[in-house]
């Protein structure tokens, strides 16, 4: 040691990567349970996807199919599912089956016009509850389509 310097302690450094501050509450399986790695840190259980998008076509205006994937697996298909936008307006939609395939059904129509939906929109549909479906409308030109249904009690006259 030279004369005059001084050692001091060794400073403790605080942690700075997410590897350095992770807990055991942290720690994530690389795998998961089923051996099928995914290229993302995360994983979904094997019940099947719980969203799916649709670009509006004209004759999707009386109907809509559901893709087969979104659900074969479904334990039971209600006969019914309630819409819900993004402010919160709840629809009733039938379901039928169109060769071979859940379809939305009546009411729908009345939900595009109401809700403004026009062809080459994309519509985003998620799962929340077994009868329920956000949707989530975007515009030709992808942005988010925010409408306040005023018609809401005519377009269900029509709907009848």
């Amino acid at each position: 040691m030279e004369k005059g310097k001084e050692v001091l302690p060794p400073m403790e450094v605080a942690p700075t990567t997410p590897e350095e501050v992770a807990t055991d509450e942290d720690v994530v399986s690389k795998e998961p349970p089923s051996g099928k790695c995914h290229n993302c840190s995360h994983y979904q259980e094997e019940g099947g996807p719980t969203q799916f998008c649709k670009v509006i076509l004209a004759p999707q205006f009386e109907c809509i199919p559901m893709p087969l994937d979104f659900t074969k697996h479904f334990p039971a298909v209600p006969q019914e599912f309630k819409p819900r936008t993004n402010i919160g307006c709840s629809w009733g939609v039938t379901v039928r089956l169109m060769d071979d395939r859940v379809t939305l059904n009546r009411g729908w129509a009345p939900f595009t016009a109401v809700h403004q939906i026009r062809i080459d929109y994309m519509v985003m549909f998620k799962l929340l509850t077994p009868d329920t479906l956000k949707v989530i409308v975007f515009d030709d030109e992808g942005i988010e389509v925010v409408t306040k249904c005023g018609k809401h009690d005519d377009a269900f006259a029509l709907n009848i």
